[in-house]
């Protein structure tokens, strides 16, 4: 017999609540335009908000762009939460197609040309404020070329006072890293590092999604790595300056599939994911405090949008505002 175990791992404990804190530079949130339960703007309370990422936008190997669900206007619908929230930065977060065609594009000068000028000529006709890198993840043979894009891209948008994001892995160097740290942050306005997913159903053991500090059980590996703490102190130590970085916050946990049902605690042995993989509510204080540009969210579709579990209609996004902005 196996037991499904949930490890939820939101990050926005109510006990920080009154606690005054220095207000956040930036609260980000990921709009998925394909989640199963797609978040209405009408529902979405823009000023809880800095920046708000329209997920998302395929980079194609000819250096062409594709608006992912452009037919159901939610890129253009965001547009009018301008009107509650002025200040509000909307960008467009750019994955590769199924084969990989970052890669391909960032290889060839040409290209790349192709798509900073296809991305320029997007932001301005749906007048957003800039572009998210959201490249899952950059090789060692991409790291001269990646930077290249990163520079032509920076270079050609901050002549219209665009913003330019990335989205990056939680470990900064690694064996065949795709990142010239010194140089990229260089050319980013913000580093969301994507501080979740460090044990799922991949893994051995359960874990925490997204700890905050290592388990007193954890491996010198997972010590070194696997929690938020020490993805900071590595990117950090990389090069990457603590005023850009971003942590990562998921609405969401993971569950897991128990070897043995009487064994449930964390580091237990796995047998893979449960069902569901990553639970939301349909079934920190840390990055201000350190001096950091503050967080960001996947996604703001797993939230309790409607209030009908904690009767508070975007619990988390809320409780994220009262911890960091006091509001």
């Amino acid at each position: 017999m196996v037991k499904v175990v949930h490890f939820s791992c939101l990050m926005v404990a109510v006990v920080f609540f009154g606690i005054n804190l220095t207000e956040a530079k930036y609260i980000g949130g990921y709009y998925w335009s394909g989640a199963s339960i797609v978040l209405k703007c009408d529902n979405l309370n823009a000023s809880l908000l800095t920046h708000l990422y329209y997920a998302f936008v395929t980079a194609n190997e000819d250096g062409s762009l594709t608006v992912q669900n452009a037919q159901k206007g939610y890129a253009n619908d965001l547009l009018s939460l301008k009107s509650s929230n002025p200040d509000l930065k909307l960008l467009f977060s750019f994955v590769a197609d199924n084969n990989g065609s970052f890669s391909k594009v960032v290889a060839d000068k040409n290209l790349r040309k192709t798509f900073v000028d296809n991305a320029l000529e997007l932001v301005q006709q749906y007048q957003y404020d800039g572009i998210d890198f959201d490249w899952e993840f950059p090789q060692d043979k991409d790291k001269v070329n990646f930077t290249a894009l990163l520079n032509e891209t920076y270079t050609e948008f901050k002549k219209y006072n665009y913003q330019v994001t990335a989205a990056v892995r939680a470990i900064p160097v690694y064996k065949n890293s795709g990142y010239d740290i010194p140089e990229v942050v260089k050319y980013l306005d913000v580093i969301n590092i994507m501080t979740y997913d460090y044990f799922g159903s991949w893994s051995n053991t359960t874990g925490q999604n997204s700890p905050l500090y290592p388990s007193s059980l954890d491996s010198a590996y997972e010590r070194e790595y696997l929690n938020i703490e020490a993805s900071i102190k590595n990117w950090v130590e990389a090069g990457a300056p603590k005023e850009k970085l971003a942590v990562g916050l998921p609405f969401y946990g993971r569950t897991f599939t128990l070897a043995d049902p009487t064994n449930h605690g964390v580091h237990a042995p796995s047998l893979g994911g449960g069902s569901p993989l990553a639970p939301t509510y349909y079934q920190t204080r840390y990055a201000v405090e350190n001096g950091m540009q503050g967080v960001f969210l996947w996604h703001l579709g797993c939230d309790d949008i409607y209030g009908e579990y904690s009767y508070e209609k975007q619990v988390l996004l809320h409780t994220i505002n009262k911890v960091y902005r006091n509001k």
